[in-house]
C-alpha cells in the first residue's frame, strides 16, 4: 500500500493523528517548606499530539482539541527525568489558554501532578503568552501544593519543534 493510500485509509478509519516534540524550561521553588528554599531549575520534554483527528477536530465533542501528553520532567531538588504522562488542552476559543495536565512520582515514589497553564492567549499577544507556562505541582496524597513554576518554551526550539512535527 503507498503512503496516500495509507493516509486516505487512516482518514476513512479516523485514525489520522499528530505528534510533536516540545520542551518546557524555566525555574521553580517549592511552598510551603515542601523542600529547600531558593529557585531551582525545572524543564520537561514531552511529546503530544492526538491519535485521531476526526474527534479532536470535533467542537462538540469532549475531545475537542484535547491532546495526549507524555514524556519526562526534571525538577530540581525533587526528581530529574521522571516519566510524566497526561494531556495538552487547547482553550483558545472557550477560555483563552493553553493547560498542560500531567502526573510523575516523586524521590520516593509518592504521586505527584502538575498542571501549567499559557494565559490570556490573544491574537496580539502570541509572542508572550504562547511562551510562557504558569505551573503548580501538587502532592495527590495530600492535596497540598509543593511547587510554583515559571518555563518558558524557548525561540531558540522552534526549528526543532516544528521539524518535530509527525503523523501517526
Amino acid at each position: 500500500m503507498d503512503r496516500i493510500e495509507l493516509i486516505k485509509k487512516m482518514f476513512k478509519e479516523h485514525r489520522l493523528g499528530f505528534m510533536m516534540d516540545e520542551v518546557m524550561s524555566g525555574s521553580h521553588h517549592f511552598v510551603d517548606g515542601a523542600g529547600p528554599s531558593g529557585e531551582f531549575p525545572m524543564e520537561f520534554r514531552v511529546t503530544w499530539g492526538t491519535r485521531h483527528m476526526v474527534p479532536y477536530l470535533n467542537p462538540f465533542g469532549h475531545n475537542f482539541m484535547s491532546n495526549f501528553l507524555e514524556g519526562t520532567v526534571t525538577v530540581g531538588g525533587l526528581v530529574e527525568n521522571a516519566a510524566c504522562r497526561g494531556t495538552l488542552d487547547l482553550k483558545y476559543f472557550s477560555e483563552a489558554k493553553i493547560r498542560y495536565s500531567f502526573n510523575f512520582k516523586g524521590p520516593s515514589g509518592e504521586p505527584l501532578h502538575y498542571v501549567g497553564e499559557k494565559v490570556n492567549i490573544r491574537p496580539w499577544n502570541l509572542h508572550r503568552t504562547h511562551t510562557t507556562c504558569y505551573g503548580t505541582i501538587t502532592d495527590l496524597k495530600t492535596g497540598k501544593d509543593i511547587s510554583r513554576s515559571i518555563l518558558y518554551f524557548r525561540f531558540g526550539t522552534i526549528p526543532a519543534f516544528i521539524a518535530s512535527m509527525r503523523l501517526g
